[in-house]
């Protein structure tokens, strides 16, 4: 059959001026293949734990194994993806093991962010910092969590724009996607509506501060921004049933 293309001594086939476009096909397809599995996982789509199965991954997507394979590698370098004996692979558990590194990284790359971002910004980042904050107030009252959950992040998101520092801000993202499953676990079942009401009230004092310019007062409403959700991920750990029963013998006086 023909293939519209030449047959090269390497035996790829390729377009007589372009590149080899089985090559692209594949880089295409794993890029895909991880973006779309990153989301899953850390949307908690994908449930913490769950089995890889290249087969069936490549019968979702519709690709052969080697891209699939490919993107389970790129996940593996981000932690997001465990490869066991016999090369089987599971969504890698999430852990609070080394969140007091993450804690300190997050709060290091809020404050530098944004405060750049008040040095930095220019008419067209605040109008993005100002759209994304009036739809986050809108999300966050209406209290749909993945709406919510994206809505943050694009304010946030918008912040390292402004600050207009590439490697900061990519630091930053990444941090930010990095603590997605400890929000979903541990912050959002949390997320009532005083926690919203506070959240938009500190996305709008931020946003004021970057606009009149202010970097200390930027930095500081950054700091008290993450040790808020911080208290209220350490509420969510706090025992709720183990503590209201009586261990003692039946009298109620713990003796």
């Amino acid at each position: 059959m023909a293939t519209g293309g030449r047959k090269e001594a390497t035996g790829r086939t390729a377009d007589a001026d372009g590149p080899d476009t089985g090559a692209v096909k594949r880089g295409r397809g794993s890029t895909a293949v991880y973006e779309e599995l990153r989301e899953d996982i850390l949307s908690l789509r994908m449930a913490q734990g769950s089995a890889l199965d290249e087969v069936a991954l490549a019968a979702r997507f519709g690709l052969s194994r080697t891209p699939i394979r490919e993107a389970l590698l790129m996940l593996q370098r981000e932690d997001l993806v465990t490869f066991l004996p016999g090369r089987s692979a599971i969504v890698t558990p999430h852990t609070m093991s080394n969140a007091h590194e993450y804690m300190d990284t997050l709060m290091l790359l809020s404050r530098a962010i944004i405060r750049l971002a008040a040095e930095m910004r220019t008419p067209e980042t605040l109008e993005r910092i100002r759209a994304c904050n009036a739809e986050y107030a809108a999300v966050a009252a209406a209290g749909e969590v993945d709406a919510i959950v994206a809505a943050d992040l694009a304010f946030h998101n918008a912040i390292s724009a402004a600050s207009g520092n590439t490697f900061l801000g990519s630091f930053y993202r990444l941090a930010l996607d990095y603590g997605r499953r400890m929000h979903l676990l541990h912050y959002y079942p949390l997320f009532d509506a005083d926690e919203a009401a506070r959240c938009v009230g500190q996305h709008a004092a931020m946003l004021a501060a970057i606009e009149a310019g202010d970097p200390a007062r930027s930095e500081e409403l950054a700091s008290d921004h993450v040790m808020s959700e911080l208290r209220v991920v350490q509420r969510s750990l706090e025992p709720k049933v183990g503590i209201k029963f009586s261990l003692g013998n039946g009298t109620g006086s713990g003796r």
